[in-house]
């Protein structure tokens, strides 16, 4: 019995377009919040290497003044523009633990870490706004993986203040999709990535400030 064979190049049309459909179906975007945790936005600037959004007060010699930071709790305030994807309490607890424990890890060679306000202690309070969670299933087909179909994402807001007079020091906005071959199997691995990036930045900013590496 003979059998039919779909030519290649018809099976790659065919695998093509179901990429694109499931891209229509299932990829959303990751954007720039607006839910009013930080105090301002209008001040906010892009930074050309980092890409994020940043706000450095010009008026403080941060390094100078500031030896200590209490890490406040992650907070998650969805922006209620974003259509939120469905995180559960456990998974919420988790990823803030990750973005707390990768913030420490980071500050604690130029600053202690602190728990009470002083004159020389800043509060970083941050705010994860938009999360979006990998699509494994997508992820396994390499032509969907490459346009980055089932890759999920995060946004956050975040900002360093005076513990005492609540003066902004700096602030940090930022949206970002994981990057294509890493962690894309993992329900939150993309926003893992996002969150390990965005407190390396953060560290980077103020340890140069305080001139020591």
């Amino acid at each position: 019995m003979r059998k039919n064979f779909m030519p290649c190049s018809e099976l790659l049309c065919v695998c093509l377009l179901l990429s694109f459909a499931l891209a229509g179906c299932a990829s959303r975007r990751v954007r720039l919040t607006e839910t009013g945790f930080l105090s301002s936005y209008t001040d906010l600037k892009e930074d050309e290497e980092s890409g994020m959004r940043v706000y450095r007060n010009p008026g403080v010699e941060i390094g100078d003044r500031y030896s200590k930071i209490i890490i406040a709790p992650v907070q998650f305030e969805m922006d209620p523009a974003v259509e939120a994807d469905k995180i559960n309490d456990e998974d919420k607890e988790i990823l803030a633990g990750y973005f707390y424990e990768q913030l420490e890890n980071g500050l604690s060679g130029n600053y202690e870490i602190a728990d009470k306000a002083g004159a020389d202690v800043l509060i970083l309070r941050s705010a994860i706004t938009n999360i979006v969670p990998n699509i494994g299933v997508l992820n396994l087909n390499w032509m969907s993986l490459m346009i980055g179909t089932g890759l999920g994402g995060a946004s956050l807001e975040a900002e360093l203040v005076d513990s005492l007079t609540g003066e902004r020091m700096l602030a940090f906005q930022d949206a970002r999709k994981g990057r294509k071959f890493r962690k894309g199997f993992a329900k939150w691995g993309s926003a893992e990535e996002a969150l390990a990036f965005w407190a390396g930045i953060m560290a980077e900013n103020l340890n140069q400030l305080k001139g020591k590496y």
